[in-house]
Parts: structure tokens; sequence; C-alpha cells
């Protein structure tokens, strides 16, 4: 769902991360299983070793949306185009229903929403999916890409002392200059990461990604704060199932938080292949404060 305090790197030794993270090991995302109970209707246990400071994480949380969708509309010529999500209230590690409703079915679109709930309370996220065949469209992109796309020599192993949280479950390097809490002047956090097998970069992993990462006022504040997120959206970029990434390959993500005010923040991000293809931009609306 989000963060109130971000956690710190340090550097990696070379035995994978430390604490119960060296003993349990990494959870991939297709190790959550998501169970049909009714039609669009779906049920998952969200494991305890995905919470983040404010319950369970969201990225979990929306990528088994993503999925459940796929579910319902059994059609793998139409891949995620764009959703948005809506975290109202934290959720518990537990049971969690997914119920998704379809909105339309056209020829070039297809539009679902989808709400969660636990233990038959109210919704404690609620989206809004888009999924499209691939089909003809102009084509171009004055997006900035990052300065380094490949994940450099000084790179710092992202390590959170004990393994706790959800951040241990993908190998992730910082920029050597992310650094959390240095009262930076530019809010950026700049990493390279890779999905935990078997899991691949398909759009329920990338959905999971795109809020990932501790947030990006995090570099630029002093100290641990509010950024709890309220709504994240995605784009995805490419109609491909999925993004084949060699063995020792990384995608390049670049989050930044452009504005802050009244007590929220506005946070962009962008995730690149190694050949610089955009593969997905995200936007978050969070506390700040």
């Amino acid at each position: 769902m989000g963060h109130e305090h971000a956690p710190t790197p340090v550097e990696d030794t070379g035995a994978g991360n430390a604490g119960a993270d060296a003993e349990r090991g990494p959870q991939a995302l297709a190790e959550t299983d998501l169970h049909e109970v009714g039609p669009g209707r779906y049920e998952a246990f969200l494991p305890e070793t995905w919470t983040a400071l404010q319950g369970v994480h969201g990225g979990l949380v929306a990528s088994l949306a993503v999925r459940a969708v796929n579910r319902t509309m059994a059609d793998p010529s139409r891949t995620l185009r764009a959703a948005t999500f809506g975290f109202i209230r934290g959720v518990r590690p537990g049971p969690a229903t997914f119920c998704v409703e379809e909105v339309r079915i056209g020829r070039s679109l297809t539009t679902y929403h989808i709400s969660v709930t636990q233990s038959d309370g109210p919704p404690s996220v609620v989206g809004r999916l888009h999924l499209s065949p691939s089909w003809a469209g102009v084509e171009f992109s004055d997006v900035k890409r990052p300065a380094v796309i490949a994940r450099p020599p000084d790179a710092l192993r992202f390590v959170i002392p004990g393994g706790q949280g959800h951040v241990h479950h993908l190998s992730t390097w910082l920029h050597p200059e992310t650094t959390l809490f240095a009262g930076r002047a530019d809010a950026r956090w700049m990493a390279w990461t890779r999905p935990t097998p078997p899991d691949r970069v398909d759009a329920a992993w990338l959905t999971m990604l795109g809020d990932y990462f501790p947030p990006a006022v995090a570099v630029r504040n002093t100290g641990p704060s509010r950024a709890v997120s309220i709504e994240y959206g995605i784009q995805i970029h490419t109609s491909a199932e999925y993004y084949p990434l060699g063995t020792s390959q990384h995608l390049a993500c670049e989050m930044r938080a452009t504005h802050a005010a009244s007590g929220f923040a506005v946070e962009d991000g962008t995730i690149w292949a190694p050949d610089g293809t955009l593969l997905a931009t995200v936007r978050q609306t969070r506390l700040a404060g």
C-alpha cells in the first residue's frame, strides 16, 4: 500500500540478503495462488512476507487484480494497457476476495472494474483496468531516458537488515546517488532489478514493480515521514504477453516526486528494458508529511 518509513540500503557482501531473507529466500508473485470461487470472483491468501509498513504491499494486491481480470476475460490476445487503483484502507495479511465486473468489451478496448474485500467488509482496494489487442497507431516518445540504462558497477545492493518487508523479494541495486533521508534537492529513486523465478516481466509483474520502491520523497526528506499511496496508476507500453529478460539483464526503474503541497505528493515513474525500450509509466498520489 505504501510506506510511512523507508528502509535503509546497505552494501551487499555477496551472501545475499541478511537475516530472515537468508533463511526464507525471496518469494515470487506466482507463489501467491488465486482461486476461482464463482463467476468473476476469486480468493487469495495474502502472505505476511509481503507486508509493508501500512499492511500488505499494494503492488502485490494490484498484481493479483490483474491476474483476476485476465482469468475472467480469458483472451490472451488482449493485454493490460492501463490500470488505476485506489487504496481505501490497509490490507491485512490473510484471505482476500477479488470481485471482477465487466464494464464493456469492444473491438479495441476492454474495461473491467475490480474490488478487493476482506472478511465480507467494505472494499479495501478498487481498480479500473483497460485491456486491448495490438493494433496500429502513431508511435513517438519524448520521454527522457535515464542517463544510465545498464546497471553501473558502483551500484549498491538494496538490503534490509533482518530481511523484513516486501522489498526483499527482488534483487535490487541502487544508483550510488540514491541515498534515503539525504536531503537531496531532487526527490528521485533510481534502481535496477529483475523478477524472482518463476516470475517474468509481464503486465501483472510490472504492476507490482511500479509500486515496489520506497517513496521518492524519502530521498529529499531528512527523516522518515508519511508517504502512504492513495491512488496508483500504471500504463503498459507493450502489447507483448511478456518481455524476455536475459539471465544477467536488469530493468532500469526511475521514480521522481515532482510536487508536494497540502499534505500530498505526486510521484511519476518509468520502467525501462535493457535496450532502452520504455515498458511502463506509473503515477502515484501519496500522503506526504
